[in-house]
């Protein structure tokens, strides 16, 4: 039996020091390095201003986003990330609740960052369906796929990180229909105080067959306690309706406000 991957699957489903899909969702092209774990928890609420359509939930709470992100090589990230309990409430009052869907991830690094070259990496994702798209709109209930090249660079103490993404997603009303979806991340992190660094960054991607393109801004404060990370963070939708395509807020809220708890670490079986 391979130990290391039976450690991984029992602390994942214990839920126990599991990390949240990023804080930030522009990713930086550098690797955790071999047996270092990042670990945590996180909360989010989302909501939209104007009350949608009866049938989709105005706001949501994602409880217990969990995640494991782990260093397999110097090079080589391998990520299972969850989005928790799901729940919604609706314009009528009513509530509905799902669990999250599972997305397995793997990122290398394939250039590192020098003087005049950016650090440059590539990033794959496959999102494996749990929640359902029927009744509560919370999930497609399709199997996604994600692309990813990822650039990364310090100027002085200012980190700039940059993605391009490609994206295959199933249509969740209609069997064996398909959208490909082109979309960017761009971000900017610097120290503001000891152990303390600010982020902000721009989220866009172009439209789904039967909505427009969206550009989210996001921002947030990341807090170094030693062993523990503490991040607070919100979202402002800044062009794009706010219409959801499968799963629920995706990048269609108003507005949004999250924490998370990391810690990175050693793990070794010797």
């Amino acid at each position: 039996m391979n130990y290391k991957f039976f450690a991984i699957g029992l602390v994942a489903s214990t839920g126990a020091m599991l990390a949240q899909q990023p804080t930030m969702h522009t990713e930086s092209a550098l690797t955790l390095g071999k047996e270092k774990v990042q670990a945590g928890l996180a909360v989010e609420y989302l909501r939209k201003s104007t009350p949608p359509p009866p049938e989709f939930p105005q706001s949501l709470w994602r409880m217990f986003v969990l995640g494991w992100h782990q260093g397999v090589a110097e090079n080589v990230n391998f990520d299972l990330d969850w989005f928790g309990g799901l729940s919604a409430s609706f314009p009528n009052g009513s509530r509905g609740f799902d669990w999250g869907d599972l997305t397995v991830s793997t990122k290398i690094m394939f250039i590192r960052e020098s003087e005049s070259v950016p650090a440059i990496g590539v990033r794959t994702s496959v999102k494996l369906p749990n929640s359902s798209y029927a009744e509560n709109r919370l999930g497609s209930n399709k199997t996604d796929f994600h692309s990813y090249l990822l650039l990364s660079k310090n100027f002085d103490n200012i980190e700039t990180r940059l993605n391009l993404r490609f994206s295959i997603v199933g249509d969740p009303l209609n069997v064996n229909v398909q959208d490909d979806v082109y979309g960017f991340n761009v971000a900017f992190l610097a120290p503001v105080a000891a152990g303390a660094r600010f982020f902000f960054e721009l989220v866009g991607f172009s439209g789904y067959t039967d909505h427009n393109s969206k550009l989210l801004s996001r921002y947030g404060m990341m807090l170094d306690f030693d062993l523990y990370e503490c991040s607070i963070y919100s979202s402002l939708r800044a062009a794009g309706d706010d219409r959801d395509f499968g799963n629920a807020f995706e990048s269609s809220e108003n507005w949004s406000i999250g924490f998370s708890i990391t810690r990175t670490f050693g793990l070794s079986f010797e």
